[in-house]
């Protein structure tokens, strides 16, 4: 059970069941990754897919890549709605889009954070030096708003 300030919420595995976004689910995977302030640019965008968690009230979590037609993509969009935080939603829809990539070629995810680096460690991720960074994943509208060098830049080899 996850305690929030207003009240008690309960995941059950089919809420956690991660699926993958249609088109309905954009609106609402937008909203959160705005309430998140995380970047909302390009999420329409054919390249970029999302899985999603949801319950009876709404969304309660997605997690998305980006895919740069090599054997590279950037994780983007990871977000979990406050009253369903700490019951390991992000990692899971990490790990189906892991998963899911594998099967498309992808052997590596990139994935830049302000402050969430610490997280993406424990998931396995490692600093990543960004002239080792395809600059076509840097131009992302992942980062159209951000300083590259303000930013922490992890990967993980899948």
């Amino acid at each position: 059970m996850v305690r929030t300030q207003r009240h008690s919420f309960r995941l059950s595995v089919k809420t956690m069941r991660p699926r993958h976004a249609t088109t309905a689910d954009l609106l609402d995977v937008e909203a959160l990754l705005r309430s998140c302030s995380l970047p909302v640019g390009g999420i329409r965008n054919k390249a970029v897919q999302f899985h999603v968690s949801r319950d009876r009230t709404g969304l309660l979590a997605c997690a998305g890549i980006e895919m740069f037609g090599g054997s590279i993509g950037l994780l983007r969009g990871v977000a979990v709605e406050q009253r369903a935080r700490r019951a390991g939603l992000a990692a899971l829809l990490v790990s189906a889009l892991v998963a899911d990539v594998r099967l498309r070629g992808i052997d590596a995810l990139v994935v830049g954070t302000k402050a969430a680096a610490g997280y993406f460690s424990r998931l396995g991720f490692t600093l990543a030096d960004p002239a080792a960074i395809p600059l076509e994943l840097l131009a992302s509208r992942e980062f159209a708003h951000s300083v590259i060098s303000e930013t922490t830049l992890l990967k993980a080899e899948l």
